[in-house]
């Protein structure tokens, strides 16, 4: 059985780590935003929302893992420039590889899900119709399913997680590698992960009244956290690399 992750000490690390470096990051984070908003209103600009989709795809595949290897090198306390943001686009097609899975599997369940919870609107309001025990038959089917869909996304989300570190540290290595390996590195590890996230939630509702200010501090810690996390978890498991 693997050892769990102390989260407080990852955190602690990651606030450490981040000491006098926050200026570059968050330079980087206000220009990274800057072009997403740019995508946005030039999708709405020519009434095209698909083209937001597809512009920020472009946006995330040469910029984010720049935006990563700031993140990373804080992390692993190395000095870091906000102008690294635009020095990993040599990594544009894996990146963006990655970012359509996700995409996918994200629009694929929200379908899934929809069509599930549709389906057990419609049981319930005609279940006057039916025979009582089939109606209820379906509408526990419906729940049922619709849970099962939402546990499947999140399970599937927190084993893929781990992928965009991995293809920092290991540029040459195939797409199903990497999803290969982030998902014996998160074996043992979701439930930790998860803990990981949700000790940021109070701190995304503070932001909020903020007017999203406190972001520009909770983002890097965040990430810097979750680098962290990655650095602890890829010891426990042999880095595939063939």
């Amino acid at each position: 059985m693997k050892e769990s992750v102390n989260i407080k000490k990852i955190k602690a690390k990651a606030q450490e780590s981040l000491k006098g470096k926050y200026t570059d990051i968050v330079i980087a984070l206000i220009i990274y935003g800057i072009l997403q908003a740019m995508c946005i209103a030039t999708a709405t600009l020519i009434k095209a929302p698909a083209m937001n989709i597809f512009l920020n795809l472009i946006i995330t595949s040469l910029f984010y893992m720049g935006l990563m290897q700031m993140y990373i090198k804080i992390a692993r306390n190395k000095k870091t420039k906000f102008n690294e943001l635009f020095q990993r686009t040599d990594l544009f097609f894996k990146s963006a590889a990655i970012t359509i899975v996700f995409i996918a599997i994200n629009a694929i369940c929200a379908l899934l899900e929809f069509t599930a919870i549709n389906s057990l609107i419609v049981f319930i309001d005609y279940q006057t119709d039916l025979n009582i025990a089939l109606s209820s038959f379906m509408i526990v089917v419906g729940i049922v399913l619709s849970a099962a869909i939402a546990v499947f996304w999140l399970i599937l989300m927190l084993c893929l997680s781990q992928s965009y570190f991995i293809l920092y540290d290991y540029n040459d290595m195939p797409l199903g590698d990497i999803f290969r390996n982030s998902m014996d590195m998160m074996e043992g590890h979701k439930t930790d992960f998860l803990i990981l996230c949700f000790s940021f939630i109070g701190w995304v509702f503070l932001g909020i009244f903020t007017l999203g200010i406190l972001y520009l501090w909770l983002i890097p810690y965040v990430w810097a956290s979750m680098v962290n996390f990655y650095d602890k978890i890829k010891n426990d498991v042999k880095i595939i690399e063939d």
